[in-house]
């Protein structure tokens, strides 16, 4: 009997071809693939012509303000056209880190062959390719990162489909931790995901991505110091519903007009940065098994939500579920 994907879209999803008749495997994960992660168009590669024995199997976790699936299976590829792509989407990077078997990543008129430990940065907003070549099957690990996090870290579009090798320095450093990110085992029982690891994670991507694109760091932008500055004030008093554009301004002594110059170098505004740091400590919360005793509306309160709807409308939004279908998801 097939199993419908849409009956696995969770908040973390786990989905095995194996529970699919073989000749309705490619369909359930094609549908999969377009509706849980991104459209994308999927072809069965060394099958010869026999799409009955492709398989394929992933998992997806939500970390600390990123989504990481573990893929694998028989060998595909998986291409995104303009077609997938929506006008108006602005889409998020994805980082392609190779665990096992061979894969070739295009985009932007380069190519980057990735071997195991390998990884290179895909952007979902625009036209790109990848196929996974192996002897049997492949494995794979998929960072799903909102652009702003790695825009903010003064990551270049320039740097997608570059190889960073296992092998090199910045890899050598990357690729464990990233592993160790996505282990099926972590974090230990009882312990929720803290965002501080995932900054870690995207300081070494971003620091690798640019050295592999020769980019060298240079001084600190100019309003770096003040822009740290309204951001330390903003997360002190995020649990204060006032917080705004105009608060953080006086309290650096400056003009709104300036506040908003600053955050638009970074490519976003102030309210949509304090809204995404506001949901994720909502979403911290609501995971961690320590605070099952605050009720969802007391947790959207403590982080500056006057209103519980508004904080569910803005949760669903963000995070695909309500708070509460989040907190009593399995896993």
């Amino acid at each position: 009997m097939a199993v419908s994907p849409a009956e696995v879209i969770l908040v973390n999803l786990a989905f095995t071809t194996r529970d699919v008749t073989p000749p309705d495997r490619l369909a359930a994960w094609q549908e999969l693939v377009s509706r849980a992660f991104i459209p994308l168009a999927i072809t069965p590669l060394g099958t010869h012509g026999r799409p009955a024995h492709f398989e394929a199997a992933v998992t997806r976790r939500d970390l600390g303000g990123v989504r990481v699936w573990r893929v694998d299976g028989s060998p595909m590829s998986a291409e995104r056209g303009r077609r997938h792509i929506r006008a108006a989407a602005a889409g998020d990077y994805l980082l392609a880190v190779h665990v096992a078997g061979a894969a070739r990543a295009s985009q932007d008129g380069r190519e980057a062959d990735l071997g195991p430990g390998d990884f290179a940065l895909l952007d979902s907003a625009r036209p790109y390719s990848i196929a996974f070549r192996a002897r049997d099957r492949f494995a794979h690990l998929i960072y799903q990162i909102p652009r702003a996090s790695l825009d903010a870290r003064r990551l270049a579009g320039g740097a997608t489909a570059l190889r960073v090798a296992a092998a090199s320095a910045p890899g050598r450093l990357a690729f464990p931790y990233l592993r160790t990110l996505a282990a099926p085992g972590w974090p230990p029982a009882g312990e929720a995901p803290g965002e501080a690891f995932t900054d870690i994670a995207l300081d070494l991507v971003a620091g690798a991505l640019r050295a592999v694109a020769g980019h060298h760091d240079g001084p600190p932008p100019r309003g770096a110091a003040r822009i740290h500055e309204l951001k330390t004030y903003a997360l002190a008093h995020l649990g204060d519903p006032g917080l705004s554009p105009r608060s953080a301004a006086r309290a650096s002594y400056i003009s709104v007009r300036q506040l908003h110059r600053l955050f638009a170098r970074e490519g976003l505004s102030f309210a949509a940065w304090a809204r995404e740091q506001r949901l994720r400590r909502c979403r911290d919360d609501l995971a961690d098994p320590r605070l099952r005793h605050l009720a969802i509306s007391g947790i959207a309160e403590r982080w500056g939500y006057r209103s519980q709807a508004h904080f569910t409308r803005a949760f669903s939004a963000r995070f695909g579920v309500t708070p509460r279908e989040f907190r009593t998801a399995p896993g």
